[in-house]
């Protein structure tokens, strides 16, 4: 076989041996800068995870990280070759290359939306299991239904001093005045928590001081939301400080879920226009005497920001190591003990149902086939999306998702609430078509991702196996429930894990942190 290029190089005089070095070296650095670049940007990534940040954006692809280095290893290893070997066609390469990416990034940084994630550090997750020194009653998983529900009310009635007063029981006034006066001033149509995570748990020394006065316990939440004015949608990062006396107990599951008196229950109204009166208990009330109230709000980051549905975000976290609890097989053991009838695989069975039928319902823009086997919260957070998509006329279509394995991460059990996180490992075709063409992702290509899917039940449940079919857990009838989270033939609300297990919580692998 003939070798023209090569006879060619041999019969040239070779180039002196200092210009050869310096060329290797000029090489070896701007071959090194294109590798970080391009590191630079596979790894841009939004704290709040793919589906929140609306890059990738679906209950069951949202998270994690993985391949791609090689391909950008090899990369750059050709690259390396032609601007060694064949510098005439190597550099002009390598300009081009270097030009792409610094107008991508000028590009990127020009549209900033939810991919470019937080400006600011995010905090570190804690558990509040400490309240319960004081508080026996005390769940997290309620505590968290609670305050996730509070800020979306509360961020919805930030249009007036008048309509915020709705919720001055669980909002102080320092609180109501931050919201009030946040920029812009403009009332709130929508405000979806993508992400909420208690960071901070504050317990006294006793529950009374040395006077007698109840001591306070206080928990700091951090919440990553979506808000959204009639004209505008803005991400935001924010801590709410909760306060309530260390001498309270907790109210039990089943509770009103709006915000009524904190001391008797009636539907709240003042006694008297700017007072914070029980106009049926005659209590003063908004001072965390009778449970907890938002006593401040710092806001840390407000950017306006669109949902981009069409950008492809890379994977990352996939290859993680698993965080799990230290005390996760323990309470597990403690699960099995307690509820004979459950094991990994049952559980695990009704967690690929859910996968199966969540996928399912993304991919049809349509989340009430599903509406019962995801709580409250999660649902209004995926509807979000889903309406995203549909304003923009795109669907997420997901073909031949599956998963290929699970590990249990975390067992969280309390008098009310059993919670299970799983970690969960799949993969399947994931891409986002308008009309009839691919705007996102690939039909042929499947895209691997690892991420941490969080099922609770009622601890009152009656105890048994999970169920692995779309049956209501209640009645048996074939599942279809109201969007207010009940079976339409026994009319038993099913969404907060009463009867069986529901999806509660979607968490990124790159930020779980337990």
């Amino acid at each position: 076989m003939t070798r023209p290029a090569r006879t060619s190089v041999d019969t040239a005089p070779p180039p002196a041996a200092p210009r050869g070095r310096a060329t290797r070296t000029l090489a070896i650095a701007v071959a090194v800068l294109v590798l970080v670049a391009l590191a630079g940007v596979a790894a841009a990534r939004p704290g709040g995870g793919d589906s929140f940040s609306g890059g990738g954006g679906h209950g069951g692809s949202g998270g994690g990280g993985g391949g791609g280095s090689g391909a950008v290893f090899e990369l750059v290893y050709w690259l390396l070759r032609l601007i060694i070997h064949v510098p005439q066609v190597g550099i002009p390469l390598l300009v081009i290359v270097v030009g792409f990416l610094i107008y991508s990034a000028y590009k990127q940084h020009q549209n900033k939306d939810w991919d470019s994630g937080p400006p600011v550090q995010l905090k570190r997750a804690v558990r509040a299991d400490e309240v319960k020194r004081y508080d026996p009653e005390f769940s997290q998983v309620l505590f968290e239904d609670f305050a996730f529900r509070l800020f979306s009310t509360a961020q919805r009635a930030r249009g007036s001093p008048q309509t915020l007063d709705t919720v001055a029981p669980y909002v102080s006034a320092p609180a109501r005045q931050h919201l009030w006066q946040r920029s812009p001033n403009t009332p709130v149509r929508s405000a979806v928590v993508g992400a909420m995570r208690v960071y901070r748990v504050e317990i006294p020394p006793a529950p009374v001081d040395p006077q007698g006065r109840p001591n306070r316990i206080r928990i700091g939440v951090e919440f990553e939301a979506n808000v959204t004015t009639d004209q505008h949608t803005y991400y935001t990062v924010e801590t709410w400080l909760f306060g309530r006396d260390a001498t309270r107990l907790s109210k039990p599951p089943g509770s009103s879920k709006n915000f009524p008196c904190p001391n008797c229950g009636a539907p709240w109204q003042s006694a008297q226009t700017g007072t914070q009166k029980c106009a049926s208990c005659g209590e003063v009330v908004d001072n965390g005497r009778f449970d907890w109230i938002v006593e401040q709000i710092s806001l840390a980051s407000s950017d306006e920001r669109g949902p981009t549905l069409t950008k492809e975000v890379p994977e990352r976290g996939t290859d993680l190591a698993t965080y799990r609890s230290s005390d996760v097989d323990q309470r597990w053991m403690e699960l099995e003990r307690d509820d004979p009838a459950i094991t990994e695989q049952n559980l695990v069975a009704r967690l690929n149902l859910i996968y199966s039928e969540l996928n399912k319902a993304w991919a049809s823009n349509d989340l009430r086939p599903v509406r019962g086997m995801v709580s409250d919260g999660l649902f209004d957070y995926l509807q979000y999306w889903i309406d995203a998509y549909k304003k923009q006329g795109m669907r997420n279509a997901l073909e031949d998702m599956r998963i290929s394995h699970t590990i249990v991460a975390k067992v969280t059990r309390d008098k009310w609430y059993d919670a299970v996180t799983i970690r969960v490992w799949a993969k399947g075709k994931d891409y986002v078509v308008k009309g009839d063409k691919v705007v996102r992702g690939s039909k042929h290509r499947d895209r691997a991702y690892s991420e941490y899917w969080t099922l609770i039940r009622s601890s009152r449940a009656k105890r048994g196996a999970p169920l692995a079919t779309p049956n209501c857990p209640s009645c048996g009838a074939p599942l279809k429930i109201t969007m207010s989270g009940e079976c339409e033939y026994c009319q038993a609300h099913i969404t907060a894990g009463e009867f069986d297990w529901v999806l509660s919580k979607i968490e990124q692998d790159d930020t779980y942190r337990g």
